[in-house]
C-alpha cells in the first residue's frame, strides 16, 4: 500500500490540515518543526481566535502578527463593586488609550465582549469612533459623552459600515447625540432598538423624516417609551410611510389611550400596510388598549392582521379579544343556523 508523510504533502494541502485544526491543537502543532510554525503564522489560520485581554500585559497578544485578522476580543468584565469598579489595570486611561490603539490597527475586530462595562469617557472621540464603528451591534447610553456619539454616528453614517444594529438607551442620562447624524445612522442599519424619555422628540422627528426619504439598511425596529407616547407629533403619513418601509416594528409603552393623534396615525399605518408596496412583516404597537382597538376600522384591523398577525398586544386588549372571540362566535352561529 502507497502512503506518504504529511510534510510531502504539497504546502497547501497541509495548509487546509493546519485550518481544520482547533487553536489549542494549532499552538501546539506549530512547535513540530519550522515550516509548520512558518505556515503556522498565517493570519488566516487564527481569524476566529478569541483573543483575551485581562491587564495591561496583555495588550501585546494583540501586536503579534499571526493576530492581525483576529475577528473577536473579550476583555476583563469582573467588577469589585458597581459599575466600572474593575479589578483590571484596563480601566486606567493611559491604558485604556493603548488598548484602543491596538485595537484601531486590527480593522477585521468586529466584536469587543465586556467593552460596555467599563468607563470609556476618558478616550478621545475619534479614536473611540474607528474601533467601535467596525463593531456589529453598537450600545449607546451612560458610558459615553455627546462628543463621542457623534463622532461614532458620523461614521456609521457613511455608506459602508459595518455596524448591523444599535441599541440606544438615554432614559435618565440627559444628553442627546445631534439630531441629523442619530437619523443618518440610524437608517444606516439593519435593526434599532431605543428605550426613549421625554425630551427625545426632535431625534424621532429627524430620524423618521429621514426613514420616509432615504431608509437605506434598516429592517427592524423595537422603541419603548419611558413615559408617553413620543410618535404624537409626528405627521401621519411620515410616520405610516417610514414605519411601512420596515419589516418588522415593535412599539410599547404606557397604555394611558392613545387619543386622537394617535389613532390617526394608527389608521394610517395599517392603510398602507394593506397594500401592496408595504415590505411590514410584522407589526406590534403594544401601546394600544381595548378602547383603541374598538375606535379602529374593523375591516382594516382585520386585513392588516391577515398579512402581520396581532397588532395588540393580548393582555393590555383582552377586552377587545373577548368581543373579537364573541363576535365570530356569534358569527359562526349564524352560519350554522343558515345551512
Amino acid at each position: 500500500m502507497y502512503s506518504t508523510h504529511i510534510k510531502n504533502l504539497p504546502e497547501e494541502i497541509q495548509r487546509l490540515f493546519l485550518k481544520l485544526l482547533p487553536h489549542k491543537d494549532l499552538m501546539n502543532v506549530i512547535l513540530v518543526c519550522k515550516s509548520w510554525m512558518e505556515m503556522g503564522q498565517d493570519p488566516a489560520l487564527w481569524s476566529s481566535f478569541l483573543v483575551k485581554v485581562n491587564t495591561k500585559m496583555h495588550i501585546q497578544k494583540l501586536r503579534i502578527p499571526r493576530l492581525q485578522k483576529i475577528q473577536r476580543i473579550r476583555l476583563c468584565w469582573k467588577l469589585e463593586g458597581g459599575y466600572n469598579q474593575h479589578q483590571s489595570d484596563l480601566q486606567q486611561p493611559g491604558v485604556l488609550r493603548d488598548l484602543f490603539h491596538a485595537i484601531s490597527v486590527i480593522p477585521s475586530v468586529s466584536e469587543i465582549n465586556g467593552i460596555w462595562t467599563y468607563n470609556l469617557r476618558s478616550l478621545e472621540p475619534r479614536l473611540l469612533a474607528s474601533v467601535m464603528s467596525r463593531l456589529k451591534k453598537l450600545s449607546f447610553g451612560r458610558e459615553l459623552t455627546k462628543d463621542q456619539i457623534d463622532s461614532i454616528m458620523s461614521v456609521v453614517a457613511e455608506e459602508y459600515t459595518e455596524v448591523e444594529e444599535i441599541n440606544v438607551d438615554f432614559s435618565s442620562y440627559g444628553f442627546s447625540p445631534d439630531s441629523y447624524l442619530f437619523a443618518a445612522a440610524a437608517t444606516n442599519v439593519k435593526k434599532l432598538t431605543m428605550f426613549a424619555p421625554l425630551g427625545f422628540g426632535k431625534e424621532f422627528l429627524a430620524f423618521f423624516k429621514m426613514m420616509k426619504e432615504n431608509n437605506r439598511c434598516l429592517k427592524k425596529i423595537t422603541i419603548f417609551f419611558a413615559d408617553h407616547n413620543l410618535l404624537a407629533n409626528i405627521e401621519p403619513d411620515i410616520l405610516g410611510t417610514a414605519l411601512n418601509s420596515l419589516e418588522d416594528v415593535h412599539i410599547d409603552g404606557p397604555s394611558h389611550g392613545a387619543g386622537l393623534r394617535v389613532l390617526e396615525q394608527v389608521t394610517n399605518i395599517l392603510n398602507k400596510l394593506v397594500k401592496d408596496e408595504s415590505k411590514l412583516k410584522r407589526l406590534k404597537l403594544r401601546f394600544l388598549t381595548s378602547d383603541d382597538m374598538k375606535n379602529l376600522n374593523p375591516e382594516l384591523v382585520r386585513q392588516a392582521q391577515k398579512k402581520v398577525g396581532k397588532i395588540y398586544d393580548i393582555d393590555k386588549c383582552s377586552e377587545y379579544v373577548e368581543g373579537v372571540e364573541d363576535n365570530e362566535e356569534e358569527d359562526d352561529h349564524s352560519f350554522g343556523d343558515n345551512i
